[in-house]
């Protein structure tokens, strides 16, 4: 009897512990939202107009360097002379040569000007006989034979007139094939002083005093007003990069040194990655689009100091905004 009275007891106690239980705070641990994917690449400062290498023209492609006229890191303005080749005094002789036959072929045209200005005369001269004779044989003053005499000087004028006339065209002729060879001769000795093709630094000499100018070119310059960085960015990776997307950009060597840019341009062409860590185990054929990033102007003068530089960027994640633009498709 005593068991049955205290079954409905205990039946209460439970309840009571099981209702309790709901009110007691969960231990479960909440599932915590995903951080945002950042995108990391490599990459390497360089002006964002690219780097122009700089050559000499094709018909001196076998002459030697004379001179450099620059050093890495000077900044040029646009035609400032860069180098001067060996073919320099001998073109410049040609020049000379060419100048000379110019000014003989040029006193040969004032001398044959003056004896054609005597052959009019001498033409003017004879007309005035030949009607003078003329007039006189009319009224039987003068023989016929007079009068034929006087129109044959005046014929033998006339002829020696137009031989002068056509050899002062020969003597043009000949003046203005100096000329033409004159202007050949200077523009082929312009090549021979290399000028940059516009304002910007040196980066890189290529050829030096003696050598003969290769494939490589002179020298490698750029606009360094304009440095920025050329991250490459896995073609995977590419749907989440977008214009005006804020980056961190620091280099290995520089710890603690970090600089924020802003991706200014994003190229439409896949190519095969040409900036590595250098690790084992590098894919050097993945395929990567090459994304231009816009320093801070504080940070360009600093940036045209180390050209070629390799530095890591991470990208912000996108923006809801960004992510709403469409992505570049190469």
């Amino acid at each position: 009897m005593a068991h049955r009275a205290a079954l409905p007891a205990l039946l209460v106690l439970v309840g009571s512990l099981g209702g309790g239980c709901q009110l007691l705070p969960s231990n479960a641990p909440t599932a915590e939202a995903p951080l945002p994917r950042r995108v990391s690449a490599l990459g390497r400062i360089e002006p964002l107009d690219g780097i122009s290498k700089v050559s000499v023209p094709s018909s001196l492609s076998n002459d030697r360097v004379r001179e450099i006229l620059v050093k890495e890191g000077q900044r040029v303005e646009a035609g400032q002379s860069l180098a001067i080749l060996e073919s320099y005094d001998s073109l410049q002789a040609t020049v000379e040569k060419s100048k000379a036959s110019i000014t003989v072929a040029e006193r040969k045209l004032r001398s044959q000007d003056a004896v054609i200005r005597r052959y009019r005369a001498e033409l003017t001269q004879a007309k005035a006989e030949v009607s003078r004779a003329k007039e006189l044989f009319a009224v039987g003053a003068t023989t016929a034979n007079r009068y034929e005499a006087k129109q044959a000087e005046a014929e033998g004028s006339e002829a020696r007139l137009q031989e002068a006339l056509a050899d002062r065209d020969t003597l043009q002729a000949e003046l203005n094939e100096s000329r033409a060879s004159l202007a050949k001769d200077q523009a082929e000795l312009a090549k021979t002083t290399i000028r940059a093709p516009y304002g910007g630094t040196i980066f890189k000499l290529i050829a030096h005093a003696g050598d003969k100018i290769g494939e490589g070119g002179l020298l490698e310059m750029g606009d360094s007003s304009r440095m920025g960085v050329i991250a490459e960015v896995y073609q995977s990776d590419l749907p989440e990069i977008r214009p005006q997307q804020a980056v961190t950009i620091n280099a290995d060597g520089f710890p603690g040194h970090s600089v924020r840019g802003q991706v200014s341009a994003i190229s439409r062409q896949v190519s095969r990655q040409s900036v590595t860590s250098g690790e084992s185990g590098d894919n050097v054929d993945r395929r990567v689009v090459e994304v231009k990033i816009a320093l801070p102007a504080e940070a360009i003068a600093k940036a045209s100091r180390v050209n070629y530089l390799q530095v890591n960027v991470v990208f912000d994640p996108l923006t809801p905004e960004q992510r709403q633009q469409r992505p570049s498709q190469p």
